[in-house]
């Protein structure tokens, strides 16, 4: 029985470094911005008012996109408040690229892991058996570039027709197969909502499990 167990460890710990359970991950480039000359931050818990285009081609779409940043907003201690009382209007775009072909290129294998067992002079044995390698298989893909922009603006200076600079830039981008730019979205909100406010002076890499919390609790 001790030899199963030890047995038994050995797959665990060989599962865990070859990915036996496979996770879905949605990997987003974070780039946030402020003025190098004159950085506005956004004060902690200033108001805000999410405004929509009026000429988007699926007003439904643009709607659900708004409620989703009114609750990422209240989450970071945020309030929404009507447009006139508000210190910050946010704007937001949003799009999704033509899709385009690729190859991949991934190691090939035949066979799988398994369990034998046989006989010996000490009685039943167990052995584990590995997939065989057998070389490299080509592949053909289709990606899709989806990306979300949020610029924040001063909320008084816009009220009073002022020419005003952004006070935050926010780009998230993601590339994968996956053209239900419903569903990505939502990992794209709450990528750049890591970084709501600051200047991240680069790309950074945001990986986003398919059943994150945070991407829960935004459709939920």
């Amino acid at each position: 029985m001790k030899r199963i167990i030890n047995l038994l460890a050995g797959v665990a710990l060989v599962c865990g470094l070859s990915s036996c359970a496979a996770n879905n991950y949605y990997k987003v480039k974070v780039n946030g911005y402020t003025d190098p000359s004159a950085p506005g931050l956004i004060k902690p818990g200033g108001s805000f008012y999410v405004m929509t285009n009026k000429e988007a081609k699926n007003p439904l779409l643009e709607a659900e996109i708004k409620e989703k940043l009114n609750k990422l907003l209240g989450s970071h201690g945020y309030p929404v408040v009507p447009f006139e009382r508000a210190d910050y209007v946010l704007f937001f775009g949003y799009g999704l690229g033509e899709p385009r072909g690729v190859t991949t290129v991934t190691p090939d294998y035949y066979g799988g892991f398994g369990w034998g067992m046989g006989y010996g002079w000490g009685g039943p044995a167990f052995a584990l058996g590995f997939p065989a390698w057998g070389g490299y298989a080509a592949e053909s893909a289709t990606l899709y570039d989806r990306w979300l922009l949020i610029n924040v603006v001063d909320g008084p200076a816009y009220r009073t027709g002022k020419q005003s600079q952004p006070v935050w830039v926010g780009e998230a981008r993601s590339v994968g197969a996956s053209s239900d730019l419903r569903t990505v979205l939502n990992y794209l909100l709450v990528a750049d909502f890591q970084q709501f406010g600051k200047n991240t002076g680069q790309a950074l890499t945001v990986e986003l499990g398919e059943k994150d919390p945070a991407v829960f609790s935004l459709t939920h």
